[in-house]
């Protein structure tokens, strides 16, 4: 069987790598927008329009995520939102090099990837605990994942100081904690269809 404690770890790695791969990489994009927008005269709140298109794509997919993972199952559905947050950044990171709508078409793409997670958080932890330590479990899996997701994220700045200054060098390489997820998803059980823990 798995225990309490196995299954708190399991959640607060998953939690973190979520919280770690949005934090250190995509919350920089607004900051990025306005680096990019002070080259371009007459582009104005391109900071404010990157944070608007990003959160409504947020929107969307947290939504999608939870039904996406109760139609296909927990596991293969964590490590594609792992997958696809990678690619989706990286892209987004990587294709831009100016503010323009394929900047804000690829920032909603990798708002909805990254902010995934946020709806399939809250399907798959309470399945992972018995009834008497559901809310302590999920609570420690969401809390101590941000732990994580801020020490890591505090890298961010030393690799943006290692680059030059890069927004898209030290995000590109802080969102390879997404692989990290896409092992630590088969060390935790597949719970689709099943009862939830007694």
């Amino acid at each position: 069987g798995r225990s309490v404690l196995s299954m708190m770890l399991v959640g607060a790695a998953l939690s973190g790598v979520a919280l770690m791969g949005t934090w250190g990489s995509l919350q920089w994009a607004a900051p990025w927008a306005g680096q990019l927008a002070e080259a371009q005269p007459g582009v104005t709140h391109a900071r404010e329009w990157t944070q608007i298109i990003i959160g409504i794509g947020a929107i969307k997919g947290t939504i999608l995520a939870a039904v996406i993972g109760h139609t296909f199952g927990r596991r293969v559905t964590y490590a594609g939102m792992c997958l696809l947050s990678l690619l989706s950044v990286l892209a987004f990171y990587r294709l831009n090099d100016s503010y323009n709508a394929m900047f804000l078409v690829t920032a909603f793409i990798a708002g909805g990837l990254t902010a995934s997670f946020y709806g399939w958080l809250p399907l798959y932890l309470p399945e992972l605990f018995p009834t008497k330590v559901r809310a302590t479990g999920q609570g420690f899996s969401f809390n101590f994942g941000r732990i994580l997701a801020a020490a890591g994220s505090l890298q961010t700045g030393a690799l943006m100081a290692q680059f030059g200054g890069s927004y898209p060098d030290a995000c590109s390489v802080m969102v390879l904690i997404y692989l990290v997820g896409v092992v630590v998803i088969w060390l935790a059980p597949e719970t689709k269809g099943l009862e939830l823990l007694e």
